[in-house]
């Protein structure tokens, strides 16, 4: 059963102010199957999944969770504001550059187990960034999110001690590796790890001073 058909059904019609009632009575189905869709308890049909698409304007590879674009229009959007493009490309190639180091040495440890972990921390942290950003603008919907912001913590804290205990009791056959074979190996990525490695730890010890 698609787990993505459902929360995506859900939230078009949340977006559009739409009620389950006016949605099943436009569609020409009863508000009861509409329920078991958005509750991911029944699947539709092919034709009913067409209809849909169309109500909503959106495309079936959409409401099905196989992209994130709504539908294919060719139009070009562009930047509002150049120094905050620019910005937020230098933080995406500064992440980008740190994961490539980051994977490089998880893959080195060959355990499928850890790869699942830090997708997992790395999730909730994405998670809890966008959800302030979104929150942020007093229009957007609050009801988008489920769970209190103050369970966010605790389970980024949960997630971290499950990979450190997962760390600790693995018997690691990788070679030995030193920050300066880290930077002859990645001379280009380096400095983004050092930066956020510098910018944590001062972080942290001004935090506690």
């Amino acid at each position: 059963m698609n787990k993505d058909f459902a929360r995506i059904l859900t939230l078009l019609r949340a977006e559009n102010g739409l009620s389950q009632k006016q949605v099943a009575k436009d569609l020409k189905i009863s508000q009861g199957s509409l329920s078991h869709y958005e509750n991911g308890k029944r699947e539709c049909n092919l034709n009913l999944l067409v209809q849909i698409a169309k109500y909503y304007d959106v495309s079936c590879d959409f409401l099905l969770g196989r992209t994130s674009i709504p539908k294919r229009r060719n139009v070009k959007i562009k930047p509002k504001n150049k120094k905050i493009s620019n910005a937020l490309n230098e933080q995406m190639k500064k992440m980008n550059h740190a994961l490539e180091i980051f994977h490089s040495m998880l893959e080195s440890y060959q355990n499928p187990e850890l790869i699942k972990c830090s997708e997992n921390i790395l999730s909730l942290s994405m998670y809890s960034i966008f959800r302030s950003v979104f929150l942020a603008n007093s229009k957007n919907d609050k009801n988008y999110f489920s769970v209190s912001k103050d369970n966010i913590f605790p389970a980024f804290a949960l997630l971290s001690s499950s990979f450190d205990r997962k760390l600790e009791a693995m018997k690691i056959t990788a070679p030995k590796t030193s920050f300066m074979k880290l930077y002859l190996q990645f001379p280009l990525e380096y400095k983004s790890l050092d930066d956020i490695i510098i910018f944590s730890e001062d972080y942290i010890k001004n935090l506690y001073k």
